[in-house]
């Protein structure tokens, strides 16, 4: 069986948010992120935008996602890496 490309993968796992806090509202398991706390909250929500910033892209595991599956959220011009196919 073929291996998937590496655009064909982001485009499985990238979904749609308005900020980093918005995609961990939106996919974070409730009571992992904003159950244990406000302090808690606030540290995860820097962790993520500190990622986000630096590599242009975050992700939560499938493991925190209450999606069950890994989802990512990224700037933009990072949604449209190019297929290392060609």
């Amino acid at each position: 069986m073929p291996q998937k490309s590496q655009k064909a993968w982001w485009k499985e796992i990238a979904v749609q948010a308005e900020s980093v806090e918005d995609f961990l509202n939106k996919y974070y398991k409730h009571d992992r992120f904003r159950g244990r706390g406000e302090e808690y909250t606030d540290v995860l929500i820097k962790s993520y935008q500190e990622e986000f910033d630096r590599r242009g892209f975050t992700f939560i595991s499938q493991h925190d996602s209450n999606t069950g599956r890994m989802v990512a959220f990224c700037k933009p011009e990072e949604s449209q890496i190019k297929d290392q196919d060609q």
